[in-house]
């Protein structure tokens, strides 16, 4: 099989695709696109129109057919049924007022919901507007409103629907959604505007409307005359959904019977599917309907551009093609950049040059990751030799100097003791060596403490810095607040070892030069190691520090937070205090880790190989 190995190859077969395929197009244009296929695709669109309405407006009706279920059911409305006494009745009503309120509250699809007995007497209502859901205060005996009368006429679990009127003082149109009850009757009225919520609000050239079984036009659009179709009328009012063409205009029309799935109640009572119906249609245009046709015979005379059109789309697409791998290699080393992760060669790699280029790309990543490797073997035997440096140090200090201080302490105080001397200067000046030498020796343990600090190996790096910070508020006399998070999985021993020095040097400054009163060390884990500490000291100014070369220490936290590849931020200002921020990314923390451990298991494989 031939293979396209060169860009060069590639640009050649791309010249010939543009050359091609408008052809092929002008052929399968003129197949597949006829009239009745776009005149059918047209219909369609418009019947599926239609049909999303007629669920829209059905989805409505069955969301007030399970309210009217939830009513029905209430424990307040059964209760109210078995009242004898006058005292019970009027309990209930409340409570049964009190849950329509409830229900009318979280339906603001609701502009009443009204329940009567079967004398036509209201027994409990709640009423709505824009802001509020009240209570009706004053019950009425005999109703005027017709429909009322009507639904006590119906049987058990039939529904009557109004037409859409408007509130009294009011442009919002609703609808009477009554339903017959055994015991009386419940009413809800609909705002008309969720009812047809879903009715297109620009509708164009298209007439949207609905009617009843009668012809009765309850929803039509401003300006629309209904006298003006009503020869057409007679082909809609079929009960069935339809289609229907005159010489200026298209029906697309839909039947919703709004009372089809009325309630069966508590009695189980079997309803008929009712005879009442709605009819929801769609007139467009002929002219707007079939534009596309008449766009099929305008694009014929406009072919010489279309294919330019086409074939300059062809060649971005093409260019695409080419570029694909070159932005893949591009995404590869962003991610290298912002991970450091070892890259892979991708599935089916061309063999040209940009595969090349990636395979030597994929090398050079490898090469890197070998030298970063070989970097951090480098930094940690640095730590670990001045670690080990500090430790030996540590113990010449103890089993030397300490001692000797200790012996010398032992033979002044024996001199003072046993040695007749009055209490004169001589025997003061003895006493005052000896508490020197005390002090002198509980610095140099301190010292030690510092230089090798056991329960770092012992308790891990948050232990380390909470006792190497009360034991520098102890020493320096402020008062000291810990935050210290515990980390999931300790650190790599090179990164604890570095934390635990800046915080160790940090603290010391403060001792030593802030005068600081409150002093609050932080360690928090998240998108890497955080480690704060800041004072309400004096401050200082850090750029004079550097330009006049003092500020060893600070520099030194400085090099040891890079050395790990993290960051050491020193914000202060003369009598502001200082805050020193540390951050180690969390990449830096993996990368580490996992290079000691595979320096572990190549030492571990060494021993036993």
């Amino acid at each position: 099989m031939f293979r396209l190995k060169s860009l060069r190859q590639k640009l050649i077969a791309s010249f010939l695709l543009l050359t091609l395929l408008p052809i092929t197009a002008t052929s399968l244009y003129g197949l597949f696109f006829t009239r009745s296929a776009l005149s059918d695709q047209a219909l369609e669109r418009s019947t599926y129109q239609v049909d999303l309405q007629v669920e829209s407006i059905a989805g409505a009706l069955r969301q007030v057919q399970n309210d009217v279920e939830v009513i029905h059911a209430l424990r307040s409305l059964n209760m109210l049924r078995q009242q004898a006494t006058a005292q019970g009745v009027g309990l209930w009503k409340r409570e049964v007022a009190g849950d329509l309120l409830v229900l009318a509250s979280v339906r603001p699809m609701y502009h009443a919901v009204r329940l009567f007995n079967d004398e036509g007497a209201e027994i409990a209502g709640v009423e709505a507007d824009e802001d509020t859901v009240d209570i009706v205060s004053s019950s009425v005996s005999e109703p005027d409103d017709s429909y009322i009368h009507e639904t006590l006429r119906l049987n058990d679990g039939e529904v009557y629907l109004s037409p859409f009127h408007h509130t009294p003082g009011s442009d919002t149109p609703y609808i009477h959604y009554a339903v017959r009850l055994p015991d009386g009757v419940l009413v809800l009225d609909l705002h008309a505007g969720w009812l047809l919520r879903a009715l297109p609000q620009r509708p164009g050239a298209d007439t949207w409307a609905l009617i009843d079984q009668d012809g009765r036009f309850w929803v039509y659009p401003e300006g629309f005359d209904p006298q003006s179709i009503a020869d057409d009328l007679p082909h809609l009012l079929t009960g069935e959904a339809g289609r229907y063409e005159t010489a200026s205009s298209v029906y697309v029309f839909d039947v919703i019977h709004p009372t089809d799935e009325a309630l069966a109640l508590a009695a189980e009572v079997e309803v008929e599917t009712p005879e009442r119906y709605w009819v929801i249609f769609r007139r467009t245009p002929t002219a707007v309907l079939y534009a596309d046709l008449n766009n099929f015979y305008r694009l014929a005379l406009v072919f010489v551009v279309g294919s330019a059109l086409v074939a300059v789309w062809l060649a971005v697409g093409t260019g695409q093609w080419l570029v694909a791998p070159v932005r893949r290699l591009q995404t590869m080393a962003i991610q290298y950049g912002r991970s450091g992760a070892l890259m892979s060669l991708p599935p089916h790699l061309p063999d040209d040059e940009i595969g090349a280029l990636t395979r030597t790309f994929v090398d050079l990543t490898h090469e890197l990751e070998n030298k970063r490797r070989r970097e951090h073997r480098l930094l940690e035997n640095l730590i670990n030799a001045q670690e080990e440096e500090r430790k030996l140090l540590a113990y010449d200090l103890h089993d030397g100097l300490i001692q000797q201080m200790v012996g010398a302490r032992f033979y002044l105080t024996n001199c003072r003791d046993v040695c007749p001397i009055p209490e004169t200067p001589v025997r003061g000046s003895i006493q005052r060596g000896c508490d020197a030498l005390t002090q002198a020796i509980v610095e140099g343990r301190r010292i030690i403490e510092g230089l090798r600090p056991a329960v770092l190996d012992d308790l891990g790096l948050r232990s380390a810095i909470e006792e190497t910070a009360q034991t520098a508020a102890a020493a320096g006399g402020w008062e000291l607040t810990l935050d210290l998070q515990k980390l999931p999985t300790e650190p790599d021993k090179t990164i604890a070892v570095t934390l635990f020095r800046i915080a160790q040097e940090a603290l010391n400054n403060v001792r030593k030069h802030a005068h600081a009163g409150q002093v609050r060390v932080s360690l928090h884990n998240g998108d890497g190691i955080f480690l704060t500490i800041s004072d309400d000291g004096i401050g200082f100014d850090p750029d004079s520090i550097s330009r006049e070369g003092r500020g060893v220490g600070i520099t030194a936290m400085q090099e040891r937070a890079s050395l790990i590849q993290g960051g050491c931020r020193i914000r202060s200002a003369r009598g502001s205090g200082t805050t020193i921020e540390v951050h180690i990314p969390q990449k830096a923390v993996e990368a580490l880790g996992a290079a000691t451990a595979e320096a572990a298991e190549t030492k571990e494989s060494a021993k036993h190989g």
